[in-house]
């Protein structure tokens, strides 16, 4: 599954050069799996000449109901429901500030 454009609610994300972000995405609620995934930076038309650089990528599961063992050391345990997420950092190795949006989608 492939996606174009991905950005918050309230407009593109922003970097200031030298500086990184974490950005985090999924497909439904709480998260389908989706297989790999690859999420790109995306600059948006107009902005400066810029390279941002992705790295990091990775694939999150985790558990809408989670435990925690007892009797005896604190241990965690898997819960049920388990949902995936994919992550990936940003670092804008430009001099410039630059506005951009995600888009990436599976390994076809």
């Amino acid at each position: 599954m492939s996606f174009n454009g991905l950005q918050p609610a309230d407009g593109p994300f922003f970097l200031a050069p030298g500086q990184q972000i974490r950005v985090n995405m999924w497909y439904g609620d709480p998260g389908d799996d989706n297989g790999a995934q690859w999420i790109m930076a995306h600059p948006l038309a107009g902005e400066a000449p810029c390279e941002l650089v992705i790295s990091d990528q990775s694939k999150i599961l985790d558990y809408a109901i989670g435990c925690i063992q007892e009797n005896g050391p604190p241990q965690a345990c898997p819960g049920q429901d388990p949902y995936y997420r994919y992550g990936v950092t940003i670092t804008n190795w430009g001099s410039s500030g630059v506005h951009f949006n995600i888009q990436g989608g599976g390994n076809v």
